[in-house]
Formats: C-alpha cells, sequence, structure tokens
C-alpha cells in the first residue's frame, strides 16, 4: 500500500510563481475591476481572447463560476419560464440548478456509454439541449446534433477544458459552450466560468446578462450590438481582474496539463489491458479526451463497490462517480424543493432506468498532472490485482 497519498490535482497542482506575480501586478495597479481603474491591466480581456485562440471560437465571455456560464447561455437563447430543457440523467447539480434558476423545466434524459444524452433518448418538444461532457470525454455530439435539429444545444463542458471531439474543441460544436474553473477543473482561478459561441447575437446576450443585462458590455460607460440585441434587466455575473490574472496563466498551462494526463491514461490502460468484466466507458474520439481519468463499468453495483475499497485500501483513489446514482436522486430535486416553492419537473427513481443501472456500475480513478509513470505502473498493478480479487 502507498504511503504517500497520489496527488490528482490538474491545474491547481501547478498553481506557482506565475500565478502569484499576475495577481500581484493586478493588486499593484489597484484596478481589481474589470472595466475601468487607475492603472487597468486588462487580465479578464486578455483571458478572454485566449479562450478564444486556444479553442478556435468566435466569441468569449469570462464569468464569476460555470453555474454562471450556464445561467448566461440559457439566458442567450431565452431561456425562461415555460421551456423544456433536457439534461441528462447523468450529471452534477449545477446542470439542473441552472434551468431551475431560470424558471425553466428540466427533462431528464438517458444517458448512453459515454455518460452524455443518447441521441436516442431525447424527449419531443423540447425548447434546448444541455450536452455534458463528462470527466473530460465529449459525447457523440454528431449524433446528438443531428438527433437535436433545430433545437440548440449548450454544451455543459465543466469538465472538459481543451477537450476536443473530431477536431473541434469542447465548447466549439453546439450553440453555446460553458467551462468550469473551479478548483478541481483542467485550470482553475478558484472559481470562475466561461461561456463560448460562434454567433454575435448569442454572444452579446450572454455578455449583456452577466453585466447587468448591457451596463459594461464592452467598457464603462459604452456599448455595442443595439442592432443586434438590445440591453435588458438580468445579473452581476461578472469575473473580476484577480481571478482573471490567475486564469490568463492557467490558460497557458492548458497544452501541458492536458499532455501531461493523456500519458498518465494511456500508460495506466496499457498497463491493465484487457480484463472480462471491466468494461471501459466508451470515448467517442480516444485521441480528444481529457485524460483527467480512467471510468469502468463492473457487472453490478456490489462488484463496483468491492473494487473501488479495493483500490482504496491499496492506496490508489477511487469512487463511484456521483455515489453512482442519477442527478435527480438528489433529495432537493426529488421533493422538487425549490427557494420560491415547488417546481413543475418529473423527478422519481426509476424515471431513467437504463441510466440507474449503468452509474450504479460505474468505478473513476482519477488522474493527476504530476503523476510519474512509476505512480502509473503502480495504479495498473493495483488494479489488476483487486480486478482478480473482485470479478
Amino acid at each position: 500500500m502507498r504511503q504517500v497519498p497520489l496527488d490528482f490535482g490538474k491545474g491547481a497542482a501547478l498553481l506557482g510563481d506565475e500565478e502569484r506575480a499576475a495577481v500581484d501586478r493586478v493588486m499593484r495597479s489597484r484596478s481589481l475591476f474589470r472595466y475601468y481603474g487607475p492603472d487597468l491591466q486588462g487580465t479578464v480581456a486578455a483571458f478572454e481572447a485566449g479562450v478564444r485562440a486556444q479553442l478556435g471560437v468566435g466569441y468569449a465571455v469570462a464569468v464569476s463560476s460555470g453555474t454562471a456560464a450556464l445561467r448566461c447561455a440559457l439566458a442567450a437563447l431565452g431561456i425562461g419560464p415555460g421551456a423544456r430543457v433536457v439534461v441528462p440523467a447523468f450529471t452534477f447539480i449545477a446542470t439542473v440548478n441552472a434551468v431551475v434558476a431560470a424558471g425553466a423545466t428540466p427533462v431528464f434524459a438517458e444517458v448512453d456509454d459515454t455518460l452524455s444524452v443518447d441521441p436516442g433518448s431525447i424527449p419531443a418538444g423540447a425548447d434546448t439541449i444541455i450536452a455534458v461532457h463528462i470527466e473530460n470525454v465529449v459525447g457523440d455530439m454528431d449524433a446528438l446534433l443531428a438527433a437535436a435539429g433545430a433545437t440548440p444545444v449548450v454544451e455543459d463542458a465543466a469538465q472538459a477544458f481543451g477537450a476536443t471531439y473530431r477536431g473541434r474543441a469542447a465548447g466549439a460544436i453546439g450553440a453555446l459552450g460553458c467551462f468550469s474553473l473551479q478548483l478541481e477543473k483542467n485550470i482553475t482561478a478558484g472559481e470562475g466560468g466561461v461561456v463560448t459561441t460562434g454567433d454575435e447575437r448569442l454572444y452579446l446576450r450572454a455578455s449583456r446578462y452577466q453585466d447587468q443585462g448591457g451596463q459594461f458590455v464592452t467598457s464603462y460607460a459604452s456599448s455595442r450590438g443595439e442592432e443586434l440585441t438590445e440591453p435588458f434587466a438580468a445579473e452581476n455575473l461578472r469575473m473580476g481582474e484577480v481571478a482573471g490574472a490567475i486564469a490568463g496563466v492557467q490558460l497557458g498551462r492548458l497544452p501541458s496539463i492536458l499532455g501531461a494526463l493523456r500519458a498518465s491514461k494511456r500508460r495506466i490502460l496499457d498497463g491493465v489491458g484487457t480484463i472480462d468484466g471491466l468494461t471501459p466507458r466508451r470515448v467517442p474520439d480516444a485521441g480528444g479526451d481529457g485524460g483527467s481519468s480512467c471510468m469502468w463499468f463492473l457487472p453490478d453495483q456490489a462488484a463496483a463497490k468491492r473494487f473501488g475499497k479495493g483500490l482504496v485500501a491499496r492506496g490508489v483513489p477511487c469512487a463511484q462517480m456521483y455515489r453512482g446514482e442519477p442527478v435527480y436522486w438528489n433529495p432537493a430535486v426529488l421533493a422538487r424543493r425549490t427557494a420560491t416553492g415547488t417546481g413543475d419537473w418529473v423527478a422519481e427513481k426509476g424515471l431513467c432506468p437504463r441510466t440507474e443501472a449503468l452509474v450504479a456500475r460505474n468505478v473513476i480513478v482519477p488522474i493527476g498532472v504530476r503523476y510519474t509513470p512509476d505512480d502509473c505502473d503502480e495504479i495498473a498493478g493495483a488494479i489488476r490485482a483487486v480486478a482478480a480479487e473482485v470479478l
């Protein structure tokens, strides 16, 4: 058993002198607000420009969190009370929260073995579909977009900054993309998010929404885009210059972060090989996988739990993602409980039976950016040993 725990941090594991210096420059400038100050550094604007270049998108809006990014994306599409938004049955609660906060109705759909929305399970009459790229793997977006038809697709790429699908970056495939910079993500500012799109009108609406509906769309006391979209009442979900400074440095680290994660994942999977009863999660584009974890499905839930406990006992981090439960099992979602009353969505155990059966069997082994080849070999050896005991 390992004596020193594995550090499975990603961007957070690399926080250091460069981020510290970038924050210090902002602090010394006394210009912490992104649009003005005595010596504005423009860190948020520079971060947005970097995102556009790195992901190959036309527009990017930096915001205060990944959930804020979802809120802005839905607002850009005009999603509000009465709208029906397809949400995968397996996701983080923020995906549901953003829909509910918009006053819209989440409609839960089955996921397939990529853990993204099953293109064959999209209910009729949806106003928007949210495709969630769980743990750095982009679902089968070509099939999903074909099934969606004219219905806009929002990519919740909170866990997939830099992942790709058939040559296209996550967040550059659907109508809008949403990213998180929370501490556990590929790159981090502690908190923060980004909305991406190739549509100028959607960009302006998202930008206005995060900025009190249009008060500071481009800079202090100026605006743009009146010919495309008028200002409207909205929220303050802006990113500040300190977060922008950290995010900008981290963005520069993204290629090396992804390279390290992918190399470690390949080494672990090669070391594990093929084991009967250990079914890898399907990755539609293996070359675009962000590499932050290995995930398998065991024959049943009991085997998955024994497998996870066996790895943890050997010092290898392992768990069932989201406890092996669909998001609508969350007590608040099941009770349809909101801050203002009772929601009108449908949530009950058994709602998406294929998803419930699938995710109950998942196990996930996280991968850190600082893993060494020896770490990877040790992890692979532990997986083989535990599989021999459990399967």
